[in-house]
């Protein structure tokens, strides 16, 4: 952070700029950028028109890097500052510029100049910046308190290796970013995975743009990357500051490498069987033909047949699918004809739009997909609810006077029934839902996410109400987290309490989304008590979250045809168990064996010691676990009894080191046996 100690330099340019006017004027002489951008955290000269003077360093679709030529020569301050032109500016790195009557302000807490009168080429630059050494493992400090005094600058890093924990992330503009940690850091980085609730490891993630020409290959979750100049040593990079986190933008020359790929291999789901069905949601990320979205004829045609290969084939046709970020309810219906037409499915879409239809450049409405041989859709409703604040949604004659309506995407509701092998058909209601993002003042969108969670809880209570043995499903993209407020105002607000399915998922597996490095749920499900009884499987499958927004993806390739991963849900009507266990360590296999001595099912523990087996029907099994050689469990093979719904099985594990190495430390300080 920077220091806020004034040098003379610059308390002579305060003083200076006191007695110049700001408004039509401007001063003769250029300011310095190291005066611009101050020695606090903001510029001193906020809201300011001023002129600057400097070198270019780095220069983007919108904008270039303007740096002082030789600096202040002080640690406390940047030499750097970000200039914006809107469009690519018609300067070079290297080039001495002059820029005119420029506002001075904090983009979400960058410096940075905009509305540029003018950008002229200069001669008044005596003498050429350097690169700036740049510090890259914060083992103590805070990132700003390191990296603020070099907003904006060019400076060089040693070569780094590192370990991706933000997939490539790739931009309309072109840009692409990632995430890592640093190799030698990975180790103390729990269960191998950077949540978004774990503030200290997420202040240990190096975040790394394309912004500025260096191209960065399509990168996965776990894949070990080296990053170095042509020279396989120092790389030169921007040292910048968006949107809360600071990011090297690397320079031409720079060359990031993949060292150790991670394949991607996701599981997909089985199809629904006569004695089940199974529900789904899934985000579809901006599924429409509007003008920021998939305008191209090509490119909506590649971007459907992604989507419904990802339905068709990785979540098994699932039966009844809840749809975000459909454009319009047009977009639902040509995915519905798409699957009919190539790939036999007899899907029908159910959507009715809401404000943010009609919107050309990012319309967005919910829908629903049902499959035709098996569930009949009886009422559909979109219902629009009001709130007493204002937040900007255009929907006429929704809301009686002194109040305004509060979805820009109102949740869809609708009552169906599903017909399978176990008698009269199942009556069942979806609400499916896409809240307030989190993109903005959080202060307005978390009270309205928790207003939105009241509406919707009010929806799923008028069924239970009605019927305390309602079946009822709440699930969507309810763009907060697991155990979050909203989330837990949509689960507690009704009477019964819904019931979150991710309860019954291990802590590792709660996430649905990765934003700048950090694995999160943004995406849930929840169910009235009568339905939870009769899950037998919640599943995330592993299409997105983990894996490269592709480059050029082909019309086949499935992973991160959304950036959202969706979820599944197996509802057995004539119930059925599931059985939860933790081991203690990593790597245990465990396999479920039926009294005919065939194997039901296997799973290996996860980084924390969880495992899970999902759909077992009623019975009597054995367990049979075999650990790593360093691994002495209590029990390997044991008899157990599923019952219908949880089925807990706990067994107690030890390492045989350490062990060994308590059993040592007590002979040590044992006294002596008497002679």
């Amino acid at each position: 952070m920077k220091r806020r100690s004034l040098t003379l330099t610059t308390i002579a340019w305060l003083l200076w700029l006191c007695f110049t006017s700001f408004s039509a004027a401007q001063p003769s002489e250029p300011i310095p950028v190291y005066v611009l951008q101050g020695e606090g955290t903001a510029t001193p000269l906020r809201g300011r028109y001023v002129d600057a003077l400097g070198v270019v360093t780095g220069v983007g679709s919108a904008g270039f890097y303007l740096q002082d030529p030789v600096g202040d020569g002080r640690d406390e301050t940047s030499d750097g500052i970000y200039v914006y032109t809107r469009r690519r500016p018609d300067v070079r790195a290297g080039d001495c510029v002059l820029v005119r009557s420029a506002l001075i302000d904090e983009f979400y807490d960058k410096t940075e100049l905009s509305r540029v009168k003018a950008i002229e080429p200069s001669t008044l630059c005596r003498g050429r910046p350097t690169p700036a050494p740049l510090p890259m493992l914060p083992y103590a400090a805070r990132p700003e308190e390191m990296y603020e005094p070099l907003e904006g600058m060019w400076v060089r890093a040693a070569a780094l290796t590192g370990v991706v924990h933000g997939p490539t992330k790739r931009y309309a503009s072109g840009e692409a970013e990632i995430a890592l940690i640093p190799a030698l850091l990975h180790p103390y980085i729990s269960d191998g995975r950077v949540f978004f609730d774990e503030p200290v490891e997420r202040a240990l993630l190096v975040y790394v743009s394309s912004a500025l020409g260096a191209p960065l290959p399509d990168l996965h979750h776990g894949d070990r990357v080296r990053i170095a100049g042509l020279d396989g040593a120092a790389f030169d990079a921007i040292l910048d500051y968006n949107f809360g986190k600071y990011q090297l933008l690397l320079l031409p020359g720079a060359i990031v490498e993949r060292i150790h790929a991670v394949e991607a291999a996701p599981l997909p789901a089985a199809p629904a069987s006569e004695e089940d069905f199974t529900v789904c949601s899934y985000n579809l990320m901006a599924l429409g033909s509007g003008s920021a979205q998939h305008p191209d004829p090509n490119d909506y045609a590649r971007e459907l047949h992604r989507r419904s290969l990802a339905i068709a084939e990785w979540l098994g046709g699932c039966l009844i699918v809840g749809l975000q970020e459909s454009g319009t309810p047009r977009d639902a219906e040509a995915l519905a004809t798409h699957l009919r037409e190539r790939f036999g499915l007899d899907y029908a879409a159910s959507a009715l739009p809401g404000p943010q239809t009609a919107n050309p450049e990012f319309p967005l409405t919910n829908a629903l997909l049902t499959r035709n041989d098996r569930v009949r859709v009886l009422s559909l409703a979109s219902p629009q609810s009001c709130s007493p604040v204002d937040y900007g949604v255009v929907d006429p004659g929704a809301c009686p006077a002194g109040t305004f309506p509060l979805f820009d995407r109102p949740p869809l509701v609708a009552d169906l029934t599903v017909k399978g092998n176990w008698g009269d058909a199942m009556t069942l209601t979806a609400i499916v839902n896409h809240w307030k993002s989190k993109v903005g003042d959080e202060a307005v969108n978390l009270p309205r996410r928790i207003r939105q969670a009241q509406a919707v809880a009010e929806l799923a209570q008028a069924r239970l109400s009605a019927n305390p043995n309602a079946a009822v499903i709440v699930l969507g993209d309810l763009n907060d987290y697991y155990g979050s407020e909203p989330v837990e105002t949509v689960r507690t607000a009704t009477e019964p309490d819904l019931v979150h399915l991710f309860d019954r998922l291990s802590p590792l597996s709660r996430y649905t989304y990765i934003y700048n490095g950090a694995s999160q749920a943004l995406d849930h499900v929840l169910v009235s008590p009568a339905l939870a009884d009769k899950i037998g499987e919640a599943t995330i499958l592993r299409l997105s979250a983990d894996y490269a927004s592709p480059l050029a993806p082909a019309a086949d390739n499935v992973l991160h045809a959304s950036d959202h991963d969706p979820l599944l849900v197996r509802i057995w009507p004539r119930g059925v168990g599931w059985v939860a266990g933790n081991v203690g360590y990593p790597g245990v296999q465990v396999e479920l064996w039926d009294v005919g001595g065939s194997r039901a099912a296997q799973a290996a523990s996860d980084a924390r010691g969880d495992f899970r087996f999902w759909n077992v029907r009623p019975g009597a099994y054995r367990l049979s676990l075999q650990a790593p050689p360093h691994i002495e469990l209590s029990l390997s093979d044991v008899a157990i009894t599923v019952i219908s719904g949880e089925n807990r099985f706990m067994t107690t594990a030890r390492h045989r080191a350490s062990a060994a190495g308590a059993a040592m430390a007590l002979w040590s300080v044992a006294p002596a046996s008497a002679p």
